[in-house]
Parts: C-alpha cells; structure tokens; sequence
C-alpha cells in the first residue's frame, strides 16, 4: 500500500514538473515571436523599404536600374624615367592639354654629358678596330686581337645607345588629349627613377561602368539604350551599351556592363556617379 501511495506521489510530481517547462516554454516561445515582431515593425518604421525577412538589404524602386560609375577612355600615371631635377612642368591639376604638349621636362645635364663621353670612348675603340685589321692586312695582327677590337667597339656601341635611350626621357609629351588630374611632383624636386609625376586622363570619350543582374543578359545587347541620371548634377542624359562583360560572377550572378553617352555632355566629369535606368523589356 505504502509502494503504490509513493509511485503515485512521484508521478503526480513529474507531471506537474512536466507541465511547469511546457508552460515555460510556449511562454518563452510567444516572448520571442512579440520581440521578432515588435523589431519587425521598429525596423519598417525608422527603415522604409526594409525587408527584416532578408539580409537587410534595401529593396530597388525600379526593377530595371542599376548603379554605375563614369570612368575616362585612359587613365595614365606618368613616371620619372631618369633621376634628375625637375625643370618644366607647365601644366596644373585640372588644366587641359594636347597630344604631344611637353608635360614633364628634367635637366639631364649629366647624362649628356655621359653621352659625350661614350661617344669619345666609341670613337677611340674604333679607331684601334680600324688599325687592328690594317695590320691583320698586313700580317702585323692576329685575328684574336681583331675580335678583341670588334668587340670594344660593339660594346661602346651598347653604351651609346643605352645613353640615348635615357636622353629620350629627359621629356615626357602627352601622349593623348586630356586632363591633368594630380601633380605627385613639383617643379625644382629630384624624384626618384619611377617616381610618380604626373596622373593624366584622356577624358574625350567617357564611359559608363554598369554591374546588372545576369539574367538581364536575356534582352539587354549591344546597343540597348538607356537613361543615366547623374546624381552629381541630377540630370539624365541618354546612352547606349557598347560593350557586354566576358564572364558572369557566379556568387552574384552579375555581369559587367559598359556603355557610352549618346552625346559627350560637357558637363560630366569622369569619376561621377548615377543610376541607369532600363526600359522594361517587351516580352
């Protein structure tokens, strides 16, 4: 009588403990889902167009726009070719310039003073070729010493050369129609060989640099017009695709666009940014 009262009595206590964490736990259950959906309403409310459900990510107003960047036709930093002192460089950050204008002039006093000096000792190694192969004439020489001498001369030949190629680079010309966008070096300053001088665009022709969705690989080709609202001066301007990217992100499933203004408009610089807007396909 007594086992049957106890087995009793601890049954009773394990439902009730039973019933005790079911309790808690449809408890703990709808605090969470009030709290999820309390954040929910939070987020909508100070975030409009917020989907909590996904990454967080801002949903588009238009299904058929897509960022894109203005860039130039050719962007170029020019470097010192030689380590010497900087004497001309006439044009500012922002001015214009043209194809073959001298941007960057060095004062290569010494390397044409190397010069000089490498021609002389050419023409000397040349003079005793010469009379090395008299004598070989004459039987006075042997043909090892001729070779000797044929090589001095090939070598101080190397030399003159090689000083004239560096003679070259005392002047760097534009080599496009551009725009100076950044001065890295100043007048009077020695830079070092490869230093930075000079970040010039050729911004003659712009281009727009557009990320899109892969599958609008479906009806966007090439010559597919558009509009690019530039938000640096909020005007639209029209424009075309020129170019389809080689190979679609397979993380993303993105392509890379690259299209053309219809018009160059004076006004956009490279470096601005602005929204392409797609008209939305037919079928």
């Amino acid at each position: 009588m007594k086992s049957t009262l106890l087995i009793t009595a601890c049954f009773l206590t394990s439902a009730a403990v039973f019933g005790s964490v079911a309790h808690a736990g449809s408890a703990s259950e709808a605090v969470t889902k009030m709290a999820k959906s309390d954040a929910k309403m939070a987020t909508s409310q100070e975030f409009p167009g917020v989907d909590p459900t996904t990454t967080g990510s801002v949903k588009s107003a238009n299904d058929f726009d897509a960022r894109g960047v203005v860039v130039p036709n050719a962007e170029v930093t020019l470097a010192a070719g030689v380590s010497a002192k900087i004497d001309r460089l006439p044009f500012k950050a922002g001015q214009k310039f043209r194809k073959g204008d001298l941007l960057v002039g060095f004062n290569c006093a010494r390397q044409q003073a190397d010069l000089r000096g490498a021609k002389a000792s050419l023409g000397k190694v040349s003079s005793f070729y010469q009379g090395k192969k008299r004598l070989k004439a004459r039987g006075a020489a042997g043909g090892q010493e001729v070779r000797e001498a044929a090589a001095d001369v090939a070598a101080a030949t190397a030399t003159v050369d090689g000083l004239r190629e560096v003679i070259t680079l005392c002047n760097i010309s534009a080599p496009f129609n551009g725009r100076v966008v950044e001065r890295h070096a100043e007048t009077f300053e020695i830079p070092a060989t490869s230093a930075p001088i000079l970040t010039v665009v050729d911004d003659s022709a712009l281009e727009l640099d557009l990320i899109v969705p892969s599958k609008w690989l479906r009806w966007v080709k090439t010559g597919s017009t558009f509009d690019f609202a530039v938000d640096e001066l909020g005007k639209n301007y029209k424009a075309r695709v020129v170019r389809l990217g080689a190979k679609v992100d397979a993380v993303s499933q993105t392509i890379r666009l690259t299209g053309s203004f219809v018009t160059r408009p004076s006004s956009v610089l490279a470096g601005m940014s602005g929204t392409a807007k797609f008209a939305p396909p037919t079928n």
